[in-house]
C-alpha cells in the first residue's frame, strides 16, 4: 500500500537514528509501494496444486484399478495421506483456543491435501468393498467429523469450512430416510429444503457459540457465512413453488433486508452483500411476475444488476469498520 506520510515519517526516523538501515529500506519500500506481498498468490497456487493432486487421485482410482488392484491403490493413497499429515503433525504448534500462526507457508495446503486424500480413500474403499453397506451415507458424516477434528487441532479454517459443507451434504443425502419415516407428508424436495434450513440455523448457532466461548473464535465467520447461505437458499428454493411462492418471496425480501440492516450496523460487509442479494432476488422475481413482457423483464434484470454491482462497490468504500474476525 502506497503511503507518502509513512514514507516521510520513515525518513525522519532514519535521520534521527531511530531506525536501523535495514529497517529504513524495508519500511520505506513498503510505504512507497515497492514491496508487494505474494502470500495470497502463493497460497492460491498451492490450493490449485492440492486440487490437481486430488483430481489425479480420482483418475488413478478410475483408470488403474484393473492394473494395480483396489487394495494396492487404497494403501498407496493412505500412505500419501499419512506422509502429508505426518509432516503437518511434526511441524504443528501445541493446541490453543486462540489463533495459531502456521509454522510454514505450505502448512495448511499439506493439511488439506492429507485430509482430502483420506476422504477420497475412504470413498474408494466404500465403493469397492461396501464397508458400510446400506449405511453408506454415513461416510460423509465420518468425513465431516474427521475434518472438524483436524481443523480444530491444526487451526485450519479451510478444513473447518469443508467439515461444515460435508455435514450439510450428509444431511441432504440422508434427508429422504429418517425424516420421511417421521414426516411422511413431505416430498424429497421439501425434506432437503428443511435440512438445508436446519443446517443453516445450526451453523449460525455454532458460530455464536465459538465466538462467545472464545474457542477458535476466528472460525466464527466461516460458520456464519455458510449458515446464512443455507438459510437464504432454503427460502429461495420456494420462489416459484406454486401457491407457496408468494410467502417465500416475502420471506426472502424480509430476511434479506433484515440481514443487510443488522450487518451494516455490525460492520460485516460479506453478510451485508448476502442480505442485499437475497432481497434483490425476491424483488426481481416479484416484479418479473408483474411485468408481462419478456424484453422488459430482461432489460429490468440487466439494468438493475449493473446498478446493484456499482452500488455495492460504492457502499464498500463507505462501509463501517468490519468486525468480522480474521
Amino acid at each position: 500500500m502506497v503511503s507518502p506520510d509513512v514514507a516521510v515519517a520513515v525518513e525522519r526516523l532514519a535521520q534521527r537514528g531511530s531506525l536501523a538501515p535495514e529497517q529504513v529500506r524495508l519500511f520505506g519500500r513498503t510505504a512507497r509501494g515497492e514491496l508487494v506481498s505474494l502470500s495470497t498468490a502463493i497460497h492460491g497456487l498451492l490450493y490449485l496444486g492440492v486440487a490437481a493432486l486430488t483430481t489425479g487421485a480420482g483418475l488413478l482410482f478410475r483408470h488403474e484399478i484393473a492394473n494395480l488392484g483396489p487394495i494396492t491403490i487404497a494403501l498407496a493413497v493412505a500412505l500419501a495421506a499419512a506422509l502429508c499429515l505426518g509432516w503437518v503433525a511434526r511441524r504443528a504448534a501445541p493446541y490453543s483456543n486462540t489463533l495459531v500462526e502456521a509454522p510454514h507457508f505450505a502448512f495448511d495446503s499439506f493439511l488439506v491435501l492429507g485430509a482430502l486424500l483420506i476422504a477420497a480413500d475412504l470413498a474408494f474403499v466404500e465403493g469397492q468393498f461396501v464397508a458400510l453397506g446400506a449405511n453408506w451415507v454415513y461416510h460423509l458424516l465420518l468425513v465431516s467429523v474427521g475434518y472438524a477434528a483436524l481443523a480444530f487441532r491444526f487451526d485450519s479454517r479451510t478444513l473447518f469450512g469443508l467439515a461444515l459443507t460435508s455435514f450439510a451434504a450428509w444431511r441432504g443425502i440422508a434427508a429422504a430416510r429418517l425424516e420421511r419415516s417421521i414426516f411422511g407428508f413431505f416430498d424429497e424436495s421439501n425434506l432437503v429444503r428443511l435440512n438445508a434450513l436446519g443446517c443453516g440455523l445450526l451453523f449460525l448457532a455454532l458460530g455464536r457459540f465459538l465466538r462467545d466461548r472464545a474457542i477458535k473464535a476466528h472460525f466464527e465467520p466461516t460458520a456464519v457465512h455458510l449458515g446464512w447461505l443455507l438459510v437464504l437458499q432454503s427460502i429461495a428454493w420456494g420462489l416459484v413453488d406454486g401457491r407457496a411462492a408468494g410467502p417465500h418471496r416475502f420471506a426472502l425480501i424480509a430476511v434479506g433486508a433484515g440481514l443487510a440492516w443488522f450487518s451494516w450496523r455490525g460492520g460485516r460487509f460479506v453478510l451485508f452483500v448476502f442480505g442485499v442479494l437475497a432481497a434483490y432476488l425476491g424483488l426481481l422475481v416479484t416484479m418479473a411476475d408483474v411485468v408481462d413482457n419478456t424484453n422488459a423483464i430482461l432489460f429490468l434484470a440487466s439494468a438493475s444488476s449493473i446498478a446493484l454491482v456499482l452500488g455495492l462497490a460504492v457502499i464498500h468504500r463507505r462501509f463501517p469498520d468490519a468486525e468480522d474476525l480474521q
